[in-house]
């Protein structure tokens, strides 16, 4: 047969080929949409079922006027399948793992996406404080944690705002010779850092103060916790760069202590916030260090001082704690963790590590983990398929003892062997000592999160 004949019947037949390639490409990805709308169904009434379809903190609202179902907000999400697409519109399936980062509202064509704090029927207490991160007593500013974010790089962002907008405002020269500084930075954390290097910037006289060790909440976490996975931009610094995504505690705390010698930041360590009043435009800090005084003040301390308790007898015994600094002097012990997001998780997976021979049982109070994304929520099943650790769900510690704990699960007394007790329940914003200072407090009922 010639080449031409072949042409010929090719011809024929290519629009027939063509129908058929394009239908088998269409119906393969309408199977894949299909699929991807159970699962995303089945993720958000699962949510529903078990009451955690509500966000508990600050979290995406989607316009469904505005949504395209472009899926961009979707694909942005670093926490896993949290945002998902249902009948062609983003829906937050995932709310109780949704930490803010807010990737989702950046990368949104649409501007469908708005940050918020709280939703309608769960308000969410918060000091109030303007676009700048002012309080309602002049000069006075919460930036990070204590006012409700915690990611690393809106902490950085409100540090530097709060510092930039004390800078604008400082009273004139007359005034600024009665006060030690222009500018008291009370932690030295990621927004404490922030402001301490704007303060640099401006050349304002400043001082950070931390109660314990350069880093703050940083420095507390467990060893070679995964603490960043976006960078954040620092004053006078620039981008913090990284040659991998999942940066480690011990990363960072390094590129930091680079950025402190290279800026000559003014860090006092181990010096503690006893007291705060106000005198005309001046505000007198009490300090385990000594009194000083100071024209601006931002509060960038954090809530690590506060960790949420349960509130039991007896959880004053030294084998109760809300931290875990060093997993490796628990070893061939009776552990309990208590907790279903992240830290929680996480102290048990390091516990539970075959070296350290402990035995170890994680506490969950819902059926499903609280506030947990999913990859840590994959490595613990799977080593609790191993029988490296035991998974309570539903169950609560009811009573502890020096050497056992009473727990209730599914509605069932149990008695747990127990040397050791990790609390992780989340922090207490210390609402009666900012109350106590005068800052007013106000509850959030889906209010959008201040812009720059």
């Amino acid at each position: 047969m010639k080449w031409k004949e072949i042409s010929i019947i090719l011809g024929k037949y290519a629009g027939v080929l063509g129908v058929v390639v394009f239908g088998g490409v269409g119906f393969i990805a309408f199977w894949r949409h299909s699929r991807a709308l159970k699962k995303a169904t089945k993720v958000y009434r699962d949510a529903v079922k078990t009451n955690t379809h509500e966000p508990i903190s600050l979290h995406p609202e989607i316009d469904p006027a505005k949504c395209a179902g472009c899926g961009a907000c979707t694909k942005a999400c670093p926490e896993g399948d949290i945002l998902q697409l249902i009948n062609h519109k983003a829906v937050l399936v995932g709310p109780s793992q949704c930490v803010g980062h807010g990737q989702c509202e950046v990368v949104c064509p649409f501007g469908a996406i708005t940050l918020v704090f709280g939703t309608k029927s769960r308000g969410m207490e918060l000091p109030r404080v303007s676009t700048d991160f002012e309080t309602n007593l002049k000069g006075l500013y919460i930036a990070g944690e204590l006012g409700g974010m915690g990611l690393i790089r809106n902490a950085v962002k409100q540090g530097r705002m709060a510092a930039e907008h004390a800078a604008t405002h400082l009273v004139n020269q007359s005034q600024r010779q009665k006060a030690d500084l222009d500018l008291l930075v009370i932690g030295a954390g990621p927004a404490g850092l922030a402001a301490g290097l704007t303060a640099v910037s401006k050349k304002l006289s400043y001082v950070c103060i931390e109660q314990n060790s350069f880093g703050g909440t940083i420095y507390n976490f467990p060893r070679q916790k995964v603490v960043m996975t976006h960078p954040a931009e620092l004053p006078l610094v620039g981008p913090m760069r990284f040659p991998q995504n999942k940066v480690s505690k011990e990363q960072l705390l390094d590129f930091w202590n680079k950025v402190r010698k290279q800026t000559g930041l003014n860090v006092m360590e181990t010096c503690k916030f006893i007291t705060l009043t106000q005198q005309g435009s001046i505000y007198n800090v009490q300090t385990s260090k000594g009194l000083v005084t100071a024209r601006k003040v931002i509060l960038a301390m954090g809530v690590r001082g506060s960790p949420r308790k349960l509130g039991l007898p007896n959880e004053d015994l030294p084998k109760v704690t809300y931290n875990l600094l060093e997993p490796d002097q628990y070893q061939n012990q009776d552990v309990t963790v208590v907790g279903g997001g992240n830290a929680a998780v996480e102290a048990a997976q390091q516990l539970a590590s075959p070296q350290l021979r402990n035995r170890v049982a994680l506490l969950v109070r819902g059926e499903v983990f609280d506030r947990c994304n999913m990859e840590n929520q994959t490595i613990i099943k799977d080593m609790a398929s191993q029988n490296l650790l035991k998974i309570h769900y539903n169950s609560s510690v009811k009573e502890i003892h020096p050497n056992h704990l009473v727990i209730e699960k599914d509605k069932k007394i149990h008695e747990l062997k127990n040397s050791y007790l990790f609390v992780f329940i989340g922090a207490e914003v210390p609402f009666k000592f900012l109350q106590s200072l005068g800052v007013q407090i106000e509850k959030k009922f889906g209010e959008a999160i201040r812009k720059s």
